[in-house]
């Protein structure tokens, strides 16, 4: 209280609050350098110095932390502090990607639109929606699904069936179907769904062949072919 503008009041802060429990941390892959010099001493020193205040507060705390990121790549080019990474890399516990397992497909689309399905009578997915949720790719994981599903139920409300024309176009196309372009319909080929697949994840993975290659369950020559054939500069995709 009083140790800024607006602090009308004491607050314990997130580290204080979990002393004696457990503080997740999301995203820890993109904390700025200067709070994770913070956090090391909070974890190595087990203490914590309040905003305002010049003693320091022990604090006993589990912790879980979450990333996209690859965490040890960034340990190697001075982007995350390796003396952290130990600190924190005691389990880890990996998730794939949804396009690493297309299994699941099914189940989590079911799990979803029971979530986001406000109908009372369960809402239909014709077979074509089915093909296209199971090709795509999925970038953006369960966020692009579930915000997929959820523009699609409320476009197939009045029909109790999800259809094709519900689905963003990028989904849609997965299925191999028809796209409606500005100028009419035109049809994607599998040359067309193919090269916005590369240069997604060229993207995506920052022009490293070898990741692609892997999320594509591909061989990097097979990649390289691709490439050539698409005037594909991987190198455009770097950072």
């Amino acid at each position: 209280k009083g140790s800024f503008s607006g602090a009308v009041r004491d607050e314990p802060g997130f580290v204080r609050a979990s002393s004696g429990v457990t503080l997740l941390l999301d995203e820890i892959g993109d904390l700025p350098l200067s709070s994770q010099a913070a956090l090391l001493r909070v974890l190595q020193e087990g203490e914590v110095v309040p905003v305002g205040s010049t003693r320091a507060i022990p604090v006993d705390l589990r912790v879980v932390a979450a990333t996209h990121q690859p965490l040890e790549a960034l340990a190697a080019r001075g982007a995350f502090r390796s003396d952290l990474l130990a600190r924190i890399d005691g389990f880890t516990f990996s998730i794939p990607p949804l396009r690493e397992r297309r299994e699941d497909t099914g189940l989590i689309v079911a799990d979803i639109l029971s979530a986001v399905s406000l109908a009372t009578a369960p809402l239909k997915l014709a077979p074509d929606v089915g093909r296209a949720l199971f090709r795509y790719a999925w970038p953006l994981n369960i966020r692009e699904l579930r915000h997929c599903l959820a523009r699609g139920v409320a476009l197939a409300r009045e029909t109790g069936v999800l259809e094709l024309e519900h689905l963003p176009k990028s989904v849609a196309l997965a299925a191999g179907a028809f796209a409606q372009a500005d100028a009419g319909e035109v049809l994607v080929d599998e040359d067309a769904r193919l090269r916005a697949q590369l240069d997604m994840l060229l993207t995506e993975h920052e022009g490293n062949v070898a990741e692609v290659a892997r999320a594509m369950g591909k061989a990097r020559m097979q990649l390289h072919r691709w490439m050539k054939r698409f005037a594909l500069d991987p190198g455009k995709y770097r950072r």
